[in-house]
């Protein structure tokens, strides 16, 4: 453990680097942050549009005349919506969030790690913490927002009055959409979980080093004898003896 804790210090291009990616991560927090206000601000002020998928969908006309054409059909009708509910709206606005919740989180963490690198504290307990907070934001990016915007197409299509799956037997209909899961974002939500694992084992590691006494080697009996013992064999083996 006295190599472990031997201070280590950064250089001047370390140092440099991490101040450099500490004010990239916090011009990318502003930036998400700007971006999410304008996209909802479009959401409210009735600029919002919505893919709808249709199921039994009719011939394409473009293709009717065409004797070439043997079959066809077409699934999805993008919709730009004027006046959608508000319950629409808050879903959408709610959806937009989340996957910039994702840049904001890594952006904030980011910057919070090198900070307490730079401060020569990189097992400090608010870096686990804002790992692990990244991880949980992935996990719910990957679930949470195509939910959303599966209920507000719902929403929508019932508030237009268009036709749903119950009349599928006659015409056209808007299919229900089943929201999307990202793998591959909840696998990284794991891994980041892990890391903040790892740095919360480390921080316990060098806030509570372990006693000389658990690394000293064991005898028989249970008896410990130091590592560097100035007992003679002989004087061992009569201990044993008695």
């Amino acid at each position: 453990m006295g190599g472990l804790l031997a201070p280590v210090k950064l250089s001047g291009p370390g140092r440099g680097t991490l101040a450099v990616l500490l004010w990239a991560s916090v011009a990318g927090l502003l930036i998400a942050v700007v971006s999410t206000g304008f996209e909802i601000y479009s959401i409210w002020q009735g600029e919002a549009s919505m893919s709808v998928n249709v199921a039994n969908s009719y011939f394409p006309e473009l293709a009717e005349d065409n004797p070439r054409v043997l079959s066809g059909s077409y699934e999805t009708a993008w919709l730009t919506v004027e006046g959608m509910p508000a319950a629409a709206r808050c879903l959408l606005s709610a959806a937009v969030v989340m996957r910039h919740l994702v840049v904001v989180a890594v952006c904030a963490a980011m910057a919070l790690v090198c900070r307490r690198i730079l401060q020569y504290r990189p097992f400090a307990k608010s870096s686990a913490i804002a790992l692990a907070v990244v991880g949980a934001v992935f996990v719910a990016t990957a679930v949470l927002p195509g939910m959303f915007e599966s209920v507000a197409t719902i929403i929508s299509a019932e508030s237009l009055g268009l036709p749903g799956p119950d009349q599928i037997e006659t015409r056209e209909v808007v299919d229900v959409p089943m929201p999307p899961i990202d793998v591959p974002l909840v696998a990284l939500g794991l891994f980041f979980g892990m890391i903040a694992t790892s740095l919360q084992m480390g921080g316990r590691m060098f806030r509570d080093p372990p006693s000389p006494a658990a690394t000293l080697p064991y005898g028989p009996e249970g008896m410990v004898f130091p590592s560097h013992s100035n007992f003679s064999g002989r004087n061992v083996a009569g201990m044993s003896a008695t």
